[in-house]
């Protein structure tokens, strides 16, 4: 898996700084690790749909206009 593109996880961190009341994330590096974990998290559920049963009620479902993820 390919760590996310800096770009991305800046726009996500900027996102997350405007977004959030949470004091920690305030921080520019807080929001950048958060931002990078959310982009990882959600890269690896794309990459592992495949192998999920859609019937599942523990399954995320999200249209492709919700992921965080950025786009390949």
């Amino acid at each position: 898996m390919e760590k996310p593109r800096e770009e991305a996880v800046d726009d996500r961190a900027a996102e997350l700084q405007h977004e959030t009341e949470d004091e920690d994330l305030k921080d520019p590096e807080a929001a950048r690790d958060a931002a990078g974990q959310i982009l990882k998290e959600s890269r690896e559920r794309q990459e592992q749909a495949e192998d999920l049963d859609p019937a599942d009620d523990d399954v995320i479902r999200r249209t492709s206009e919700e992921t965080a993820a950025e786009p390949e």
